[in-house]
């Protein structure tokens, strides 16, 4: 029987022992490291991330902001615009007007100064009638003396309606139906005159015509002036209608 002397060194395995704790620390540690860096270079990405995304969002509410002052600044020059539109609309109405005004006015002097073949004399140069309530009218004749007469006209001036009045034909002098406190028309004029007064036309009452004459003083009496107005067309404020 043989016997094998083997040498017994206790120290050479707490020395793995230790060696191997050690490679394991190490290993737990780098591993921490490892990680602790990377959550470390992840929470550096977030921060940057963020950092842009707030100046994004800066950049945004100061695009923003410069959007709503042009929006403001375009909006008040609309406005302006629109003000200034309006109020050149209203300018260059008052002027059409005022011209239109004076162009009648012009043929008016032009029609007493210089008339047309045949119509100079004493003339009924116009009417018009507005509504002063349901059944109640205003009305203005003017009465014109044309040519290189000087003289002084007088007379009196009568008017009558012609319309239906429940399905019959019905005339009604302005004797009739004036209202109260319209004076009896009679003129008094060397070149032009005026005339006004109110009227009142019974209910159901439908008006087509007006017929106004005149009645001179003095002067042939088949010479007396008269024209016919179309209901419709007095009723238009039209001075210049001549009537026919």
């Amino acid at each position: 029987m043989a016997f094998v002397i083997k040498e017994h060194r206790p120290g050479r395995w707490r020395l793995a022992a230790l060696i191997i704790v050690v490679l394991w620390l190490v290993s737990a540690w780098l591993a921490y490291r490892v990680g602790w860096n990377e959550s470390n270079y992840e929470s550096l990405q977030a921060d940057t991330r963020q950092a842009a995304l707030e100046k994004e969002v800066q950049q945004q509410q100061a695009a923003n902001e410069a959007l709503r002052s042009q929006v403001s600044i375009l909006k008040r020059t609309a406005q302006v615009d629109r003000e200034a539109k309006t109020e050149l609309a209203r300018d260059l109405k008052e002027l059409q007007d005022l011209q239109t005004e004076l162009r009648e006015e012009i043929n008016f002097y032009k029609s007493i100064l210089t008339p047309a073949k045949g119509k100079d004399g004493l003339d009924i140069y116009s009417l018009n009638v507005t509504a002063l309530d349901e059944h109640v009218y205003h009305f203005k004749i003017v009465l014109t003396q044309s040519g290189k007469s000087d003289s002084v006209v007088k007379g009196e001036v009568k008017m009558h309606l012609k319309g239906v009045l429940k399905g019959k034909e019905k005339q009604l002098a302005l004797e009739d139906v004036r209202v109260a406190g319209t004076p009896k028309l009679s003129y008094k004029f060397r070149y032009f005159e005026e005339l006004s007064g109110s009227f009142s036309l019974p209910k159901d009452y439908v008006p087509r015509e007006v017929v106004v004459s005149l009645k001179p003083d003095s002067g042939k009496q088949s010479n007396i002036p008269l024209k016919t107005f179309d209901w419709l067309k007095v009723r238009l404020h039209r001075d210049d209608f001549d009537g026919r």
